[in-house]
């Protein structure tokens, strides 16, 4: 079975069987978002709910099984889901509570990597500038 670190991180939703892009994207870019104490984070179309989740194995792979409790725009939802983990991607199932069930694939968001200047480096004015000579 996986551990909570193989599912840790940043999931960009790309699919699900009744939502285009567009529509997932409608408030905020949707995304799962996993953290190390099997909490999370799910949001898509004006769905933005928390997440708990366990990992688990399905079909032999490693899998995530999650309860969901939030919001669609001013309605309360709950629902329950899972997804597998194929490589850098999460194949799964959102079941709402008394409502639709959709399956879906997440990628995993690849961190930007930024250059780090050094610390403090200041740029020091060159010794001896016309304009500071002879000023005293």
């Amino acid at each position: 079975m996986g551990n909570v670190g193989t599912f840790f991180g940043n999931w960009r939703i790309v699919h699900t069987e009744l939502w285009d892009l567009e529509d997932l994207d409608l408030v905020t870019p949707a995304t799962i978002s996993l953290e190390r104490n099997h909490d999370g984070h799910i949001a898509f179309i004006a769905v933005e709910a928390e997440l708990d989740y366990r990992v688990v194995k399905r079909d032999g792979l490693p899998a995530i099984e999650f309860s969901f409790d939030g919001f669609d725009e001013d309605h309360r939802v709950t629902g329950r889901g899972w997804a597998v983990l194929e490589g850098d991607r999460l194949d799964g199932r959102l079941f709402f509570h008394q409502g639709d069930e959709t399956s879906f694939v997440a990628q995993r968001k690849q961190k930007r990597r930024t250059r780090n200047a050094p610390a403090n480096k200041r740029m020091h004015p060159t010794a001896g500038r016309a304009t500071d000579r002879g000023r005293g």
